[in-house]
């Protein structure tokens, strides 16, 4: 494979697994006693810090403590409005105005736009316009009100796709890049999905001396450093990646970044290390791609930075991939709120009933962050992740419910294949790691899936399958 020489990125910077099982790590950290990569702060950054050091505290104090179960409140919502033929929107504003909940308003948005009542939807925008002035421009807004604002915009790209407000401007790579080393240094949520899966991967491939892993989602790659420092301890073990790509979701400059971080990292470890990618138009692809793999192969898939869309293709391509390819193993992580082969899938939910779950689940996601983001930096670390990552994915997820089909069933999606126990080590690695952070965190295991939770709630899961 030809070697790619430029410098590494100065803002992710890869951990090894063993250093950093069990503590945080920060960019200054020694990855191997052969190499380290340093963050080089430019000018911006160090504007960004005094930036930082500046910013009011204003989080813990601004968090509303809404709860999502009243929505009894507006069960007779419906019979008002109906008895109203004349669609006087100015009477339904004035009803509206004497609600003060956003739980209940959004929740009748919600129930408004599944209606397909534009006149009951466009009041209860304008209430919660009102509601939450400024956002999300205003730095003092609560973190509930933030969150609120996301879910009504989402509503209102649901109703009207050509509503202005509701479109995102593409994020600036630096700024995307910074929101996840927020959430890779101070939260555990990529370290628990990224040690869990790795560690899978390892006791699957122990004793191996070439491993193959086909990423279905690569993204920035930020797994696998960890994971090669692993395979270079080691030693005598090569390591080939696959990145799966189909036409729409193939980012070049997302994957030639991914690939030059990657080459260079293992480059400095001494790891014999292939880097390759296909795009798949037809399960030809697939065959013929299953004839040049000189042994077995392991899928990861990481979907919790997934656009809606591209989470129901990865449920049809699963299928071909795992016939065609047969995988040794398949290590899937996901967010608890459309994780495939969910019992109750979200597919089959109205859109309200998905609402309302979508709701807790990112009321939850929010507490968590807003649990390991302390100091006095804490109100602009977590409207960066929230501007960046989470706002986004909320706002797709309510505009895009249900635009596309979703199969539903696990054994539809993994055929022949069942769940495959998590090592000791690794259930007690997550234990550990967890531990780390604020007690609310917790992990659940279930046969083959390791959940992280938050009070109990579980975010984000690791499942793990093998063949039977």
């Amino acid at each position: 494979m030809e070697t790619m020489s430029y410098p590494c990125s100065p803002l992710l910077s890869f951990p090894t697994h063993e250093e950093n099982s069990f503590f945080p790590w920060s960019p200054q950290v020694a990855l191997h006693e052969n190499a380290t990569i340093q963050v080089d702060h430019s000018t911006d950054q160090q504007q960004d810090n005094e930036f930082l050091d500046t910013m009011d505290q204003d989080y813990v104090g601004g968090w509303h403590h809404q709860d999502a179960s009243d929505v009894g409140v507006f069960l007779d919502c419906d019979e008002r409005i109906l008895g109203q033929e004349s669609g006087n929107l100015a009477a339904i504003q004035e009803e509206l105005m004497e609600e003060n909940s956003l739980t209940d308003l959004l929740l009748t948005g919600a129930e408004a736009v599944e209606a397909g009542d534009s006149a009951l939807a466009s009041a209860v925008f304008s209430r919660l316009d009102g509601l939450l002035p400024g956002i999300p421009d205003n730095a003092s807004a609560s973190s509930f009100d933030r969150l609120a604002d996301h879910f009504a915009q989402g509503l209102r790209s649901r109703i009207s796709s050509a509503s202005v407000r509701c479109s995102l401007p593409e994020p600036l790579p630096s700024d995307r890049m910074s929101a996840q080393q927020i959430i890779q240094e101070l939260s555990p949520f990529a370290k628990f999905a990224h040690f869990t899966a790795n560690q899978a991967i390892l006791d699957a491939t122990k004793g191996d001396t070439d491993v193959h892993v086909v990423d279905l989602n690569i993204g920035e790659g930020i797994q696998w450093p960890s994971f090669m420092s692993d395979l270079a301890r080691h030693g005598g073990i090569s390591f080939h990646l696959t990145v799966v790509t189909t036409d729409a979701d193939y980012r070049g400059d997302i994957h030639h970044e991914s690939a030059r971080r990657l080459s260079e990292f293992a480059h400095s470890l001494n790891l014999p290390f292939q880097y390759s990618s296909f795009c798949i138009h037809s399960d030809e692809d697939l065959h013929a791609f299953s004839k040049s793999c000189k042994g077995p192969v392991i899928f990861s898939c990481d979907t919790t930075s997934m656009p809606y869309k591209s989470m129901s293709k990865l449920q049809a391509l699963l299928p071909a991939c795992v016939k065609i390819l047969r995988p040794k193993l398949v290590v899937i992580v996901e967010e608890e709120l459309v994780r495939i082969g969910k019992e109750a899938s979200v597919c089959n939910a109205s859109f309200v009933d998905f609402f309302f779950e979508a709701l807790h689940h990112f009321t939850t996601v929010f507490e968590s962050l807003g649990s390991c983001f302390g100091g006095g930096n804490q109100g602009v670390c977590m409207r960066l992740v929230e501007r960046e990552m989470v706002g986004p994915r909320i706002q797709d997820f309510v505009g895009q419910y249900g635009s596309v089909t979703v199969e539903a069933s696990t054994p539809g999606v993994l055929e022949r294949y069942g769940a495959c126990e998590l090592s000791g080590c690794n259930v007690a690695q997550a234990r550990m790691l967890v531990g780390l952070f604020n007690r609310g965190f917790g992990v659940v295991l279930e046969k083959g899936r390791l959940a992280l939770c938050w009070k109990s709630r579980p975010l984000t899961s690791v499942s793990v399958w093998a063949p039977i």
